[in-house]
């Protein structure tokens, strides 16, 4: 499968079955993660996979998880992470963001065609 058509199933879910997500799909999803490139491959983030009833329901106090049957916590280690010598900028939440992305691109669903803008809306050419 090609990138754009993985590109295009992309969507965000906002509402879940009780179903768990089966281990082999959360496999997929960690390797995704794992194969995700970071700033001079210094690797600077730590996932925490929240499966249980209990753990589920802590992060829900602190955030709608919508009633996720899993829950993923991205984190970044600030030390660890590049830091762009010309501006300083760290970049662990680049890092972070590249690499969640993969997962989301992972798990998503089919999406369906009318929930996107025709790509001409999208942008335009100019001459600057």
């Amino acid at each position: 499968m090609d990138f754009l058509t993985i590109a295009k199933q992309r969507c965000s879910i906002l509402s879940y079955t009780e179903k768990k997500v089966e281990p082999e799909k959360l496999e997929k999803m960690l390797e995704a993660a794992h194969v995700a490139p970071t700033a001079a491959n210094l690797q600077p983030i730590h996932l925490i996979v929240i499966q249980s009833e209990e753990g589920l329901a802590k992060i829900g106090k602190a955030c709608n998880i919508y009633g996720a049957p899993l829950a993923i916590i991205v984190c970044a280690d600030h030390g660890k992470a590049w830091v762009r010598p010309f501006d300083k900028k760290q970049t662990g939440d680049i890092d972070a963001s590249i690499l969640t992305d993969h997962m989301m691109l992972q798990a998503s669903p089919t999406r369906h065609d009318q929930t996107r803008i025709p790509v001409s809306q999208l942008f335009s050419y100019e001459t600057l």
